[in-house]
């Protein structure tokens, strides 16, 4: 039995609590929670007293015998939740983004490395989804062939001004280190480069539309990669009636996500070698198509009880030995931060970025940002 504790009893955290403290993770128990709001310790011990309750984790780290910690605290608050779980002994499972910066998920990640029995794990629960695991299958088999455009557009994030009047901490750059990209859009942008890879440019614009907030909830970006393809990704906050597609375009096909719908189209023969044979018009193939839809018993489950379950089901598995690898270590969470922090070093200071980024760089930006919250 893998012994849990979880860090940070808000809305996220509340959901991984009921969750362990009700059995649906098998091989697993909560035994404690730590929050500093003292209102909602008193709350989560009235509805399941057999869960110790703490409101500071360095004490409850020495005071618990615990297998693991899953944290699900504001983003500035990881990399040291994660430092100190790392140096007690005990494993980590950590909520998303890893951190606020490159430079902070950087030393996580070197604590992560000092701790090799440890296992240190990020939540990105969108690699559960059929779709995108589907996704990644095709383009590791090389069926796609090598990627020439991505295109994603994920508009559906709307968020009210009464959204963001709920905390002072939100979408501040002082409290959260960012808006729509650091809060929603890191698991996309995870999911982008977890099929694609990272790219080798970004230029980008941010804006903020029709919100009395001091970051983004509008994102355009333009990336270049290694290989030479090219892709854009589009964001926003603040349209009702939002897309969630994403376009991978081939030598040999095309994937196609759309509303949580994967098309597969595998053409008959590559575009290299349709262009070589073309002697009259413009040029065609025959294809085959694969469809796949994020549905039914799967997605009622996610829908229940979080996508995030999943995560915290494989994590378990992992430290029980039924399980190889998690649905992603915690090193990994620097890919997608590097993108959202190149995103924002390149619109804020008006010009085209290169990764890897130079993190002093990227802190100096942000704390100017911060510093004009204040003025």
């Amino acid at each position: 039995m893998i012994d849990f504790a979880v860090v940070g009893i808000g809305r996220m955290g509340s959901i991984h609590s009921s969750n362990l403290a009700n059995g649906l993770v098998e091989g697993a128990r909560l035994v404690a929670v730590c929050d500093t709001d003292m209102a909602k310790l008193q709350e989560f011990k009235v509805k399941y007293p057999e869960v110790l309750t703490f409101d500071n984790h360095i004490t409850m780290l020495k005071e618990c015998k615990l297998d693991a910690v899953l944290v699900a605290t504001p983003h500035y608050s990881h990399v040291q939740i994660v430092t100190d779980t790392l140096n007690s002994g005990v494993n980590v499972l950590s909520e998303k983004p890893q951190s606020v910066t490159i430079g902070e998920a950087g030393k996580a990640n070197i604590v992560a490395q000092s701790h090799p029995d440890l296992l240190y794990g990020i939540i990105y629960n969108q690699r559960t989804n059929p779709v995108y695991v589907r996704a990644k299958e095709i383009i590791t088999s090389g069926a796609l062939g090598g990627i020439r455009r991505v295109t994603m557009i994920i508009t559906d994030w709307y968020r009210s001004q009464f959204y963001y009047d709920q905390g002072d901490w939100r979408a501040s750059w002082s409290g959260e280190g960012g808006g729509l990209l650091i809060n929603q859009c890191v698991h996309q942008l995870d999911i982008l480069q977890w099929l694609t890879g990272m790219p080798k440019t970004i230029n980008a614009v941010c804006k903020t539309v029709n919100r009395n907030i001091t970051v983004e909830n509008d994102v355009t970006a333009v990336f270049e990669y290694e290989n030479g393809a090219s892709g854009t990704f589009v964001a926003s906050g603040h349209e009702l009636y939002g897309t969630n597609r994403l376009e991978i375009a081939g030598d040999n096909g095309k994937i196609v996500i759309d509303n949580m719908e994967l098309t597969f189209i595998k053409y008959d023969e590559s575009e290299f070698e349709v262009n070589s044979k073309v002697t009259e018009g413009y040029g065609e193939t025959g294809a085959s198509i694969e469809r796949l839809k994020y549905e039914g018993d799967w997605r009622e489950r996610d829908e229940k009880y979080g996508q995030q379950l999943r995560v915290v089901e494989a994590f378990t598995e992992v430290l029980l030995g039924k399980r190889t690898a998690p649905i992603a270590y915690g090193k990994e969470g620097i890919n997608a931060l590097s993108i959202i922090n190149g995103i924002y070093l390149s619109a804020y200071a008006g010009k085209k970025v290169s990764l890897p980024l130079d993190a002093k760089e990227y802190d100096s930006l942000l704390d100017n940002l911060v510093k004009g919250e204040s003025k």
